[in-house]
């Protein structure tokens, strides 16, 4: 098992101890509980490759005790799972992640290679090619320079990422990608996705 430090549901677990609160965000962040990283093992194996792990989560997000999950999606996992269907086979290679926290949602992906157009990291192999995306320049978290960008629904119907700010960053020939949807005013949620990449690991297979 490699681990790339990137800066400095019915049964379930959720963390309660180690909280970090940022000062201007107010997003209360625990330690994540170990089936998460057990969950982030399973998806690099899977795909192949190192994929994005938060070592801390926002207090309350419940993380699902099963290994071997039966829906589509999971808070972690790789794209293409029997449970998507047809449609999720061109997802195979993917990294795919959506949870939810009260009315937060929390949206994660890594692609199979490097992207440059960002618009095509989150809507994946649904990319269509009107979809656009919005830059909001770049954030310095712990010495990791990432990219900002704001996903407007208008460009990108379908996407989980609609609404979302996101930050994303590339690395060893994947490009990655996380943020939370844009509830607060899109200052307030950038800053929400900073003290989340702050907790932020690539987990290898």
């Amino acid at each position: 098992m490699t681990v790339i430090v990137l800066c400095g549901c019915s049964d379930s677990h959720t963390a309660t101890s180690s909280t970090a609160i940022a000062p201007k965000s107010g997003l209360h962040l625990v330690a994540a509980p170990p089936i998460l990283l057990r969950k982030c093992r399973a998806t690099a194996r899977a795909v192949g490759y190192a994929v994005p792990c938060p070592t801390f989560i926002p207090a309350g997000l419940a993380i699902g005790s099963s290994m071997t999950p039966t829906g589509c999606l999971d808070v972690i996992g790789p794209g293409g799972r029997p449970a998507c269907g047809a449609a999720g086979r061109p997802w195979h290679g993917w990294v795919v992640g959506t949870s939810d926290v009260g009315a937060q949602h929390l949206a994660i992906t890594a692609s199979p290679r490097l992207l440059q157009n960002y618009a095509k990291l989150v809507n994946g192999p649904a990319w269509y090619p009107r979809a656009r995306v919005r830059s909001l320049g770049s954030v310095e978290v712990n010495g990791k320079r990432l990219h900002a960008i704001y996903v407007p629904p208008a460009t990108n119907d379908g996407s989980m990422f609609m609404h979302h700010v996101v930050l994303v960053w590339s690395v060893n020939g994947h490009t990655y990608g996380f943020g939370f949807h844009n509830t607060r005013g899109i200052r307030r949620t950038l800053l929400l996705d900073k003290q989340l990449a702050a907790h932020f690991k690539l987990v290898g297979p």
